[in-house]
């Protein structure tokens, strides 16, 4: 069979390829297919990649059909269940057999048994990474088979292996420029997938990787398929002259070497260890990367070229967005910058608020990126929000306050003007003059009551707050020079400027749901303040599914219940409080057994580990409707509570939501 000669162009229409420097020796059976389109098959190329665009399209379809489904069956629940607890019965159980199997053993699996974002240690201080989840690994081992499969789809049966070489050469570097639009998609904090279909950054994150890994391998064949059969052509000597008179192939080269090194530098101990130096060194050899991709395509007028334009177009378009946006909360020529003020906390954490420029949209569960360029420059951390509110600029005149609507959920959402929609009246007498704490009851007087009572600062899902508070934890980097500097200072506070980037996250409400169980641990607890206290708000309002609140926080010592006291003990004030909310403390290492002592029903203090299956157990039976669970937390802590999920799928209606950041 006679060998595949060069298609003329790349496509109708397109120009030749050129800048394939200078050649050593034309009369070699391998020069016409060392460069260009020569014995490239560019129709299979475009099948191949239409097909991938097409599968991907698909796979989209589904998740946004499964997402949709699962929200309006939560916005049916929601409506129908905000009456009696008896109108709950109904969603009390999964009405089907295979649905709860399918979130048991593959939507909520991890890869094998129990681990999965518990981290695979060398040391305490170097980690090797996390376990993709059962479904993950399935998608990514899809994705990989199928790169493969497109790369092995080959016409081995020409005489000259020069054209099968050739081929692959053009395949490879066809799915590699296909392969850059996900990989830089995904690794976007403002993808506009994550809105669409509900998938955390998390999870687009791991994509991200995988993407990049495989991109990575696709461009390094390429290249050495080049290097084959311009070597056979003439030798090491052609192979350096091409490298040094062709504009095209010296840019190619440096893609190469550039995404080669990016692979190296990527391992997740490299990643954790040095995180900050890291993520700015990626981002410039990604810059780098992209740019040799650009001008390799463009020199040599490759039909690729608009693939990459399309990576550069998403990301750039994403990054101004997000540079306005920074801009606009965090910068006002009335009132200037961002203000921050940082509060050392017992158990080596900061307090840290941030007092916006302008408003911003609060949903409970969502987090931000901080800013803090005293500290670290340009450089930013996710942070849950433990905190927002709306505080006045100053102080409202007397005769003002008289004209300021009530801070009543029910009034500031108009509800007492529906007759359908009346807000709850409390079982529980209020005459005691006592008030919970979180670590006890205040006594109330008269004469105080009006100094302690705080303003019930509801939110809305559409209102909005100009102050966040954040709390974090003294690790390493960033957050280790933000305690040292504030507990050296009298007071142990300062104040300084930064800004704040989102906010992301916060897809699910639990609004819909009878019961909710929120598992925190150490620091996570920030994540599930938010979600108390917007449920309770919505509980007062009669405007959620909600009946029973569990909190459950697993804690080293007590000094860590200093991090959230202030706002435990305003949740603890609001109203219909003890009909809906109970709080259970798990102490790991307590100084002294009477120091763990709980002196009210609804807020218990355990010593020693939390263990989820325990109390998933025991809430089980007792539940009201539908349950959601969500956990943030350590990763062996959260496994611990994906694990007892899964153990009672089988006994009714359970959704399980995690809250991770594994960078």
């Amino acid at each position: 069979m006679a060998p595949r000669h060069a298609f003329p162009s790349a496509s109708p229409g397109h120009s030749e390829v050129g800048d394939y420097g200078q050649v050593l020796n034309w009369s070699a059976a391998a020069t016409p297919y060392s460069h260009g389109l020569g014995g490239v098959d560019q129709d299979r190329n475009w099948l191949l990649s239409n097909i991938m665009v097409v599968t991907f399209c698909v796979l989209l379809g589904i998740v946004l059909t499964y997402r949709w489904l699962h929200r309006a069956k939560a916005y049916l629940r929601q409506i129908m269940a905000m009456g009696r607890e008896a109108d709950q019965r109904y969603w009390m159980h999964e009405h089907s057999q295979i649905w709860p199997r399918v979130k048991k053993h593959l939507l909520y699996a991890p890869l094998g048994h129990n681990r999965h974002n518990r981290e695979f240690q060398i040391s305490n201080a170097i980690g090797i990474g996390t376990l993709p989840s059962r479904f993950h690994t399935i998608l990514l081992v899809l994705y990989l088979l199928s790169n493969v499969a497109y790369c092995l789809i080959l016409d081995f049966g020409y005489e000259m292996e020069y054209s099968v070489i050739a081929e692959l050469r053009g395949r490879t570097g066809q799915l590699a420029a296909v392969n850059l639009i996900p990989t830089v998609l995904f690794a976007l904090r403002n993808n506009p997938l994550i809105r669409l279909t509900g998938v955390s950054y998390d999870t687009f994150n791991l994509l991200h990787r995988w993407c990049a890994r495989i991109l990575t391998l696709e461009a390094i064949t390429h290249t050495i398929c080049w290097a084959v059969n311009t070597y056979r052509a003439a030798g090491s000597a052609q192979i350096a002259l091409t490298l040094a008179t062709s504009t095209s192939y010296q840019w190619g080269m440096v893609a190469t070497c550039t995404f080669s090194c990016i692979f190296l530098i990527t391992p997740s101990p490299f990643r954790h260890a040095f995180y900050e130096t890291f993520l700015n060194t990626h981002r410039i050899l990604v810059m780098l990367a992209l740019a040799g991709v650009y001008v390799h395509l463009d020199k040599a007028s490759l039909p690729q070229l608009p693939y990459v334009k399309l990576a550069f177009a998403l990301w750039g378009t994403e990054w101004l967005w997000r540079s306005l946006r920074i801009c606009y909360l965090n910068v006002s020529r009335r009132r200037g910058l961002t203000k921050v003020h940082v509060e050392a906390l017992p158990g080596e954490a900061c307090r840290v608020t941030f007092d916006l420029r302008r408003p911003w949209i609060y949903t409970p569960g969502c987090h931000v990126h901080a800013y803090i360029p005293m500290m670290s420059l340009w450089s930013s951390h996710p942070f849950s929000i433990a905190w927002a509110e709306n505080r006045p600029k100053s102080p409202p005149l007397e005769i003002e306050m008289e004209k300021l609507p009530s801070h009543n959920p029910s009034e500031v959402k108009g509800i007492t003007k529906r007759s359908s929609l009346v807000p709850r009246q409390s079982t529980y007498s209020t005459r005691t003059g006592k008030t919970l704490s979180i670590l006890g009851t205040v006594n109330e007087t008269a004469a105080n009551k009006h100094t302690h009572q705080l303003p019930n600062t509801s939110i809305p899902r559409e209102a909005t707050v100009t102050s966040i508070s954040l709390i974090m934890r003294a690790r390493s980097g960033l957050t280790r020079q933000i305690y040292e500097r504030a507990s050296k200072l009298p007071g142990g506070t300062f104040r300084t400027w930064g800004a704040i980037e989102g906010p992301y996250g916060g897809h699910e409400t639990f609004t819909s749901y009878g019961t909710v169980i929120l598992f925190a641990g150490g620091v996570g607890i920030t994540h599930c303040v938010g979600y108390a206290h917007h449920l309770l708000t919505q509980y007062a309002a009669g405007t959620c599914a909600t009946k029973k609140i569990l909190l459950v926080w697993s804690v080293p010592n007590t000094e860590c219940l200093e991090w959230v006291r202030v706002w435990m003990d305003q949740i603890l004030r609001m109203e219909h409080r003890r009909e809906v909310l109970r709080i259970q403390l798990f102490v790991t290492k307590p100084r002294h057994r009477g120091e763990v002592m709980s002196n009210t029903g609804s807020v218990q203090m355990f010593p020693g580990r939390c263990n989820p299956n325990t109390i998933l157990e025991k809430e089980m039976p007792e539940r009201i409707g539908a349950v959601g669970v969500t956990v943030c937390g350590p990763g062996a802590f959260a496994d611990s509570v994906r694990s007892a999920v899964r153990g009672v799928m089988d006994q009714g209606a359970v959704d399980f939501v995690e809250e991770a950041f594994t960078y």
